[in-house]
């Protein structure tokens, strides 16, 4: 299989991780949305939008959502991410829509700081999204481990790769949103995960 996107999106390095604690090797083709390769993008996907994960049938796949469901739907006895049914798999829905929605609105104010003309910039917007990503935050520290367990439990899973991605996107990003109002559980979280090969080995620079 092939994944398209660069490890500082946090729904590429999302689909990136859930491959790897699923044993499913991966030739990563680290595309931009930007500049030349956004042509390059859209001869795979119209929409020129990341992640991609190109199957080995040459069947594409688009958006992280479908992309996980596959994922989970052809994922070996043992290895899927995600509880199958009830309240367990309602509550790591939850966790992971929270995790996106910060990663949504954190990649927004990216383009707001970094892509959009100075003199185009809306203050008031800026600060709208910084506060629901500050509110995000705070939902995820609530509902991350205070020790040394997972979301999950025992292991890793889809709530836990959601959570680290999204708040290792920001630590890279703007880190000043992780100042003030502390977030250790994330923190700390983050630092459990990325010792394992499985994250440590797409953990974004600071951009």
């Amino acid at each position: 299989m092939i994944l398209y996107g660069r490890d500082l999106s946090p729904f590429t390095r999302r689909v990136a991780i859930w491959c790897a604690l699923q044993g499913r090797p991966v030739i990563r083709r680290p595309l931009m949305v930007s500049g030349e390769d956004f042509d390059a993008l859209k001869r795979i996907n119209p929409l020129g939008r990341v992640p991609i994960l190109q199957l080995d049938d040459g069947a594409t796949l688009i958006e992280t959502f479908a992309i996980i469901d596959w994922l989970e739907d052809t994922a070996e006895p043992g290895a899927r991410l995600l509880p199958e049914t009830g309240l367990a798999r309602r509550k790591a829905m939850q966790e992971i829509a929270y995790a996106n929605s910060v990663a949504e609105k954190a990649v927004a104010l990216v383009y707001e700081h970094n892509r959009r003309p100075e003199q185009y910039r809306w203050p008031e917007w800026c600060a709208r999204l910084e506060g629901q990503i500050r509110g995000g935050l705070e939902a995820m520290e609530a509902h991350a481990p205070e020790e040394e367990g997972w979301l999950g439990g025992a292991t890793p899973y889809g709530g836990d790769v959601a959570f680290v991605c999204a708040y290792d996107f920001i630590a890279a990003t703007n880190p000043r949103l992780l100042e003030g109002p502390a977030y250790p559980r994330l923190a700390w979280l983050s630092e459990r995960a990325n010792r394992m090969p499985a994250f440590g080995d797409s953990r974004p620079e600071p951009a």
